[in-house]
This record gives structure tokens, C-alpha cells and sequence, in this order.
């Protein structure tokens, strides 16, 4: 069904965070030129030509604290007697204008002494300089899993490969407006999970009501927008002022704290002659910049083996910090780069035994459901078959006699972290409203809201509106994150729509409802628009077995080629997908062809580049992100298999496009070069 809920937005009544009417100070972050330094911060110039200013000195009590499962436990919101990467806020500049803001934060005098920067995992590891010295040492953060024993009697081989640190790059930054209400604050933001973040951020600066609004994107990047709140917060109690900021795109690449997964494998498969696979080793060395703790390198302990069904498994993530803009959630929290590891593997295996790699994936693959790995249990899925109508495609496969590369990777992804989500239902004046608590970022999931609402009341999709309720509304909502609304919203929605259904009947005395009207004793219909009431639920998942709910799967097969000028470019990318029961397959195929350019694009392009801790990539023209000349055509074929653990039977597939895409080109460019890639961005030049 088409969309119903883009046309304000394509109007640009969006309402976006710079949209909104303002008055009061606006904010400018006084930022690093170092990557690591001893500094001491004198703001008396900038305060005496005018400006509020906000030091390190105002927010050194805080202590840190994991904002979300695969977000960071970053440092200071300011920083205080040492900066840790270019770009760290030292100080926060209020004037009456951003202009005048931006030029006094140019007088708040800052003096550096350098220290020696840690730009990559080798110098980390070296130990010569330590970007937190009361850790010890610059690795941080430690986890190891282990399920059997490695086979090492069986035949083995060892990769080591790399992929390279990202930016979510949401087409809208950070944007923030502060509001002092007594003894308690008004945030009007784009953050991801404001009634969750709310909750965490309250602690710092007490009670807090969180304003939710649509978000120009985010792919997790936004749940970082947290830090910022905490200090224009402490600014706005201090000082008694509203204030507003609103990032550049350059504050953003430098210091968003939210880059994607920078990280280094060393993985040794075991494996039989026959292509078996009977265990994998990883050592992983994730790179999350200047912060304590990230879990994107620990997401992949829901995946570990993948779509295969390997039983002898062994993890062993450190975290390394670095003077690099902290790690944060980018679109799949830590897993893309793990399909691509597992798949590069495949590749490898397939070739050290001389096999068809499409036949090495098929013998491995998972196929009996519900699948109880040792770290999870798979609800349901048919990789095998998804597998084969990837390989019935001849078509594709003809290419390589034109001179294409064509490659080919399968994945799952651990979809639907337990947790809650709740909805409130109000009916009133003949219309349906949602009320949903967080900020809307594009997936399309207040258009399936409505859709629900209608199937579930009987009521015309045109008759039911969203709308964003604040906190302190109490609408419990995480909101999107882990590829879980789908599931979440769909159970609560479902849920709350029962409830109402219920409550009115009651009310009524009707014997039944159905198709919008309630039926009474005496036979009367009624109309559920001629009445009112509301009802809020909150639904609550749990995993089977460890934190995810619902496995979706995929096989992608990409088609490259070399250029007139002697670049790889991407020619085609085939998705077979299963998400479940899709609650609207145009919404689906959306998302899948979102997350499949954004894997496309990091296996050929984007990438942060730091030299010396100095980043080189402050633009997006320098990040080289993918334009539309590049894109590749997209073709997404949905075959789903009902997950018997889902309300509705529908599995998350937000994040699963990222890292099969990226493998699917990756082994399309070994296709085409008979060489093989360890590492990405691959070069692109040959």
C-alpha cells in the first residue's frame, strides 16, 4: 500500500528540530585540535564580551554509564584536564544568536600540552601511550564466549581481516532545544529512544520531560545525541536560559560518538574434507575509539556461527580504545561486520578445498527449525531454499562469461531484542489516534501503524493519525533499535487495540464485534468511530534462549564490473529475504534496499581515515559516501517464513541488509579479480 505518512514530509512539514520556532540562547562547542592533549581551559575573554560558557569543571562529577546495549559508556560530556580525540567538546558557548556564539567560543583560550596520539589497534596494543591511564593499559574491555572444543585434528585454515570504521551519516545531525520549566527541563530532540534516554538522562540533570520529533534518519547514530542533552542541560539549569544546538556535518564526522565498528579478526575454521565445518576461532580486536565500553563487537554472540550450524565456537572480543571519535549503534550494533567475516571464511574454505562455494554454504547450512544453537535458538527460516532460488537465477550467473564478477553470501541476524514497547489508543470525535513515544525516522513505522490500527478497529486507514507523545505522557517506548519494531510495535498495537475492543464492549453490552461494528443483544451495529475511549499496553518479549527473539535470513548475490576508467563499480545487488510475515511488503522491500546500499557502499567505499589522530575524512565528499551514480539496481524478492515466537509472526529486518550485502560484493570482487579481499572498503582501482 502506499505510504500515508510522507506527504507533510514531502511538503516540508517535517517539522525537524531546526524547524521549530525558537527564542532564547543558541549553543557552540568549543572543540579539540588535538587528538590527545593536557589541557587547561580559560573562558574569561568569551565570558567577558558576553557569552555563558559551560567548562569541564561544571560536569566532572558525572560518571560514565552504557547509554544501550551496543552504545558506549563514553567519557565526560566535556572534557575535563585531557582531551582524547579531535573534535572532543571542551567547552559549551551560549549567545543570543549562533553566529555570535560560534565567534565567542573562538575566544575561550585553551592551551594544549600534545600528548603522543593512538591511531590505530597495532599502536594500542604497543601500550606506548595510554589514552585512559587509569585503565592501564588500551584495552579496556574484555569478553570471551566459548561453547565445545576446536577439532584441531580436522584441517584448518587462518584469515585475518579488516573492516574499516564508518559514519551512519543520517541525512539530519544532531539537533537539540533546551527548555528550564522550575525546577525541571523540556527537551525538545531528535535522540533515538527519548523515553528511554530520558529515563538515564534524568539522573544527571533531574526530572526531565523528553519532546520526541521526526527524525531526518539515524541508524542508531542518534542514541548519541544523549551526551550533548547532559551538557546543554547542565548550560540550561545553570544559566536559567533555553538554548539551542544544532550539529554541522563536520562536528558530526569528527565527534558524533557514534562511528560504526572499526575492527580487526584473526578467525581459524575447522573443517573436513567434505567442506564440513566443524569449528570456528575468532580473536576480535574492535577499535571503539575514545570510550570505555561499546558493545557493537559483542552483538555477534547472537549470530556467532551464523546461518550455519556449527556447534564448536570460540569469541574472543577486546575492546581497544583509541584517539578516534567513540564508537556508537550504526546500523546493525556490531553485526554486519561479522556476516562478512563468517563469509569471507566460506569463501576461503570453498577454495582451499578447490569446491563450489555455493555448495560448501549449503552443506553447513542451518536446516531444521526451531534451531537451538549453543547461543541462541533460530524461530524459523529455510536458508537452504533461499539459497536455491538464488542459484536458479542463470541469468546473473551468465555474466561471467561478459566479463562480470558475481558473488554470493548468506546470513542471519539476531533481530528483536527482548524488551518492551507500549502504545496508547485513543478514540475520539470519530477518529483513531496512536500515541507512539518516540521520534519517527523513516522505516515507515507510523504508516504500519496505521494499517494495523484499521485491520485490528475495522476502521478506514484515512481515519487513523500518530502523534508523539512526551515522557512525561508515559508511554513506555524504546522505539526502533535492533531491527525490533516490527515485532514490538505489532504486539502493542495489537494489544492495545484488543483492550479498547474489549473495554467498549463491555461498556456496550455488545455479544461481538467485527469489521468495525459492535453488535448488540439486540442487534444493533454500532460503529467503533461513534465512540470513545482509550487504551494503552505494553508489550514484553523475551528470548527463547539468550536476548534476541527472531532470526530473519537472507542470500544476496551481487554483480560488479571494472570500468572505462578501471574502477569496480556495483552493476546489480538480488536480495532473497525472509522477514517473517511482512506486515506491509513495500515497507520491507524499503528497508532492504536502505541497508543493502549502505553494505554496498562500506565494501567499496566509505571510511574514516585518521593519520596520526588527525581525521583527514571532515566532509562528506572526503568520507566518499555513496552517490547515486554508484548505486547499483536492486532487486528484493521477499519469501517469508512465519516466526512462531512474534505476535504477528514478523521478524526485524532492518539491520540484516547490511552485512550480507557487504559479503555478497566482496566475493563478487574476488570473482572478478581471482584474488583474495581481507579487508574493507576494497580498493577499488586495479
Amino acid at each position: 500500500m502506499k505510504r500515508t505518512d510522507l506527504e507533510g514530509v514531502i511538503k516540508g512539514k517535517g517539522n525537524f528540530v531546526d524547524d521549530l520556532p525558537f527564542s532564547g540562547y543558541h549553543a557552540a562547542f568549543v572543540r579539540s585540535t588535538y587528538p590527545h592533549a593536557r589541557i587547561r581551559v580559560d573562558p574569561s575573554e568569551a565570558v567577558k564580551r558576553g557569552a555563558l560558557v559551560l567548562t569541564g569543571e561544571d560536569v566532572r562529577i558525572m560518571s560514565s554509564s552504557v547509554t544501550e546495549n551496543e552504545g558506549s559508556a563514553t567519557v565526560l560530556p566535556l572534557a575535563f584536564k585531557k582531551v582524547r580525540f579531535q573534535g572532543e567538546p571542551i567547552a559549551l558557548v551560549l549567545a543570543e544568536d549562533p553566529y555570535k556564539a560560534v565567534d565567542l567560543a573562538e575566544l575561550v583560550n585553551v592551551d594544549y600540552e600534545p600528548l603522543e596520539p593512538v591511531s590505530n589497534i597495532e599502536e594500542a596494543l604497543s601500550g606506548k601511550s595510554l589514552v585512559f591511564e587509569e585503565k592501564g593499559s588500551n584495552v579496556v574491555y574484555n569478553r570471551l564466549y566459548e561453547y565445545g572444543r576446536m577439532p584441531r585434528e580436522d584441517r584448518s585454515i587462518e584469515l585475518e581481516l579488516y573492516w574499516s570504521r564508518s559514519s551512519g551519516n543520517p541525512i539530519e545531525t544532531y539537533g537539540v532545544i533546551v527548555y528550564p520549566q522550575g525546577d525541571s527541563l523540556k527537551v525538545i530532540s531528535n535522540v533515538q529512544a527519548p523515553y528511554f534516554q530520558g529515563q538515564l538522562i534524568s539522573k544527571v540533570l533531574g526530572k526531565v520531560n523528553m519532546v520526541p520529533v521526526r527524525h531526518g534518519g539515524s541508524f542508531g547514530a542518534k542514541f548519541s545525541v544523549a551526551d550533548y542533552i547532559i551538557a546543554l542541560g547542565l548550560a540550561s539549569k545553570k544559566f536559567n536560559v533555553p538554548i539551542k544546538w544544532v550539529e554541522t556535518r563536520t562536528e558530526h564526522l569528527m565527534a558524533s560518538k557514534s562511528s560504526g565498528p572499526e575492527r580487526k579478526f584473526k578467525v581459524t575454521a575447522y573443517f573436513k574434507s567434505d567442506g564440513t565445518v566443524t569449528g570456528l576461532d575468532f580473536k576480535v580486536w574492535e577499535d571503539v575509539g575514545a570510550t570505555l565500553f561499546n558493545g557493537q563487537a559483542y552483538k555477534p554472540e547472537g549470530i556467532l556461527a551464523g546461518p550455519y550450524k556449527v556447534r564448536n565456537i570460540r569469541y574472543d572480543a577486546s575492546l581497544v580504545a583509541t584517539n578516534k571519535n567513540p564508537a556508537g549503534a550504526f546500523r546493525g550494533a556490531g553485526t554486519p561486520p561479522h556476516t562478512w567475516a563468517l563469509e569471507r571464511v566460506m569463501d576461503a574454505l570453498a577454495d582451499d578445498l578447490k569446491a563450489d562455494r555455493s555448495e560448501v554454504r549449503e552443506k553447513n547450512l542451518v536446516d531444521s527449525f526451531p534451531y537451538e544453537a549453543p547461543y541462541a535458538v533460530y524461530d524459523s527460516g529455510d536458508p537452504k531454499g533461499l539459497l536455491k532460488l538464488a542459484l536458479s537465477r542463470q541469468d546473473v550467473f551468465e555474466l561471467r562469461k561478459k566479463g562480470y564478477g558475481v558473488g554470493i553470501a548468506v546470513s542471519t541476524d539476531p533481530s528483536t531484542p527482548a524488551g518492551q514497547e507500549g502504545v496508547k489508543i485513543v478514540l475520539k470525535k470519530g477518529k483513531v489516534v496512536v500515541k507512539i513515544g518516540y521520534g519517527p525516522e523513516g522505516q515507515g513505522n507510523e504508516h504500519v501503524a496505521k494499517l494495523l490500527v484499521s485491520k485490528f478497529l475495522g476502521v478506514p486507514v484515512e481515519k487513523v493519525d500518530v502523534e508523539l507523545a512526551e515522557s512525561d505522557e508515559g508511554v513506555t517506548s524504546f522505539g526502533p533499535g535492533g531491527s525490533r519494531m516490527s515485532v514490538f510495535l505489532s504486539g502493542a498495537i495489537k494489544g492495545a487495540a484488543e483492550e479498547l475492543v474489549s473495554k467498549l464492549k463491555r461498556e456496550l453490552g455488545a455479544e461481538k464485534f467485527e469489521n468495525g461494528y459492535f453488535i448488540t443483544k439486540e442487534g444493533e451495529r454500532v460503529n467503533i468511530l461513534e465512540l470513545e475511549g482509550e487504551a494503552t499496553y505494553v508489550v514484553s518479549l523475551q528470548g527463547k534462549k539468550g536476548r534476541f527473539l527472531a532470526y530473519p535470513f537472507a542470500v544476496d548475490i551481487a554483480v560488479v564490473k571494472v570500468d572505462e576508467t578501471g574502477l569496480i563499480r556495483p552493476v546489480k545487488l538480488i536480495v532473497y529475504i525472509d522477514p517473517g510475515t511482512p506486515l506491509d511488503e513495500e515497507v520491507v522491500k524499503e528497508q532492504v534496499i536502505g541497508g543493502s546500499y549502505i553494505g554496498v557502499s562500506l565494501a567499496l567505499y566509505e571510511r574514516y581515515v585518521y593519520e596520526e589522530g588527525q581525521l583527514l575524512t571532515t566532509s562528506l565528499s572526503d568520507y566518499n559516501m555513496i552517490t547515486a551514480v554508484e548505486v547499483p539496481e536492486f532487486e528484493v524478492n521477499i519469501v517469508p517464513t512465519p516466526s512462531p515466537y512474534t505476535p504477528l509472526g514478523s521478524k526485524g529486518i532492518g539491520e540484516i541488509p547490511v552485512g550480507v550485502a557487504a559479503a555478497a560484493v566482496t566475493s563478487a570482487v574476488e570473482d572478478l579479480l581471482k584474488r583474495r579481499v581481507s579487508r574493507i572498503p576494497v580498493d577499488v582501482s586495479i
